[in-house]
């Protein structure tokens, strides 16, 4: 069984916390006595609240009622744009999105999500200012995440280049982060770039427990390293771990890396 660091693999940086309480009810019962600002803050954050544990029929219910009291409200149209998404209603995702960076064109963490949607979408072009937009934000906690993102998405468009840049720009801020460190050993090891390739495997394995395609990725890298004993290694742990991963069998079949 392999695992999530194929190349679709796009972080959503979902908003930040906000004041939700642990009962979902709570502070909102009576909408009548409190002014309808603060009733469309409350029911846009249990919203959230109930989009985050999966409940996407009671976090519509919440959001839409949240846009009616306040329509102007960026935050209700970042999440319930969130919450299409994921309902895969891709039309009102996106004018959800839009209409929340038209009111809010500061949020950072609705510009990355807005570059994860349209690079799903395929649209790579247009998500990549999404996420300088997002990174040009120095208070946004989420910026190497949104520079790990922008280098997926170049990776999905074929810019190698400028996804090795943004994946180095990524670990600047944050030199803990696997898919990073797992892409640019990959990068590296497809320029023959054998030793930087190791080094950065090095680093995912120090942070992340090891799957498929790193033990797939660390086999090959020795081969052409000429380092049997290392190759060893992770032929054993394929063999015992991911015996059935295509690309591990493929070459067991036909020798070639």
């Amino acid at each position: 069984m392999h695992t999530g660091l194929g190349i679709g693999l796009i972080v959503l940086l979902l908003v930040g916390s906000v004041g939700c309480s642990s009962t979902p009810d709570d502070g909102i019962r009576s909408e009548a006595d409190v002014p309808i600002d603060t009733a469309a803050e409350a029911n846009a954050n249990l919203g959230l609240g109930y989009l985050r544990r999966g409940n996407y029929a009671e976090a519509l219910v919440k959001l839409k009622r949240a846009l009616r009291q306040n329509p102007k409200l960026a935050r209700a149209h970042h999440y319930i744009a969130e919450l299409y998404n994921r309902l895969n209603e891709v039309q009102l995702a996106d004018q959800h999105y839009l209409e929340a960076l038209k009111l809010d064109p500061h949020d950072a963490a609705a510009q990355n999500n807005y570059g994860a949607f349209l690079c799903a979408q395929r649209r790579y072009r247009e998500a990549e200012p999404h996420f300088m937009e997002a990174v040009r934000n120095p208070l946004y906690n989420g910026r190497a995440g949104s520079f790990e993102n922008a280098g997926l998405c170049a990776l999905h468009a074929g810019e190698r280049e400028k996804a090795e840049k943004y994946f180095h720009a990524a670990l600047e801020l944050n030199p803990r982060l696997p898919i990073s460190l797992y892409r640019l050993a990959q990068i590296n090891y497809q320029k023959q770039r054998y030793l930087p390739a190791r080094a950065y495997l090095q680093r995912y394995e120090a942070v992340a427990a090891p799957v498929a395609e790193t033990a797939w990725l660390g086999f090959r890298i020795e081969k052409q390293s000429g380092n049997e004993a290392a190759a060893a290694e992770y032929a054993r742990q394929l063999n015992e771990s991911w015996p059935e991963y295509a690309p591990w069998r493929q070459y067991q079949s036909d020798g070639k890396l």
